[in-house]
């Protein structure tokens, strides 16, 4: 008989960012899943405002290193303005669990960015 129900293992790093300004683009907190099976998702108060959850991310590996992208549509500022698309890309250690996040409005010059650390769980 077959188990049903089965859990599939995921890896999650939850990450604390720190920025030099309060941006708003980059949360302070965010989460980066990756499951056995090669998908990726991002979450963050960004995701959960506009996407009412995670983003899919694509993942590039070299070593050690993790590059994710992911991209966020359809946001608004503060003052109402609509974004169309953001784009982030998130530069993620493994083995000093150390990440880097950049925001980029498509189409505009402004840039948004934060560095900090991540801690290891275990998803089941």
């Amino acid at each position: 008989m077959a188990a049903a129900g089965v859990a599939r293992a995921a890896t999650l790093y939850e990450c604390d960012l720190r920025t030099r300004i309060h941006n708003g683009w980059v949360s302070p907190k965010m989460a980066f899943v990756f499951e056995d099976d090669g998908r990726a998702k991002v979450i963050d108060g960004i995701t959960l405002a506009f996407l009412d959850g995670s983003a899919e991310a694509q993942v590039t590996r070299r070593g050690d290193n993790l590059r994710i992208n992911w991209t966020v549509a359809n946001a608004r500022d503060d003052a109402g303005n609509y974004i169309p698309t953001f784009r982030y890309l998130a530069n993620l250690n493994t083995a000093t669990r150390a990440v880097s996040v950049v925001a980029k409005p498509a189409a505009y010059p402004q840039r948004w960015s934060a560095r900090g650390s991540c801690k290891i769980r275990d998803k089941r």
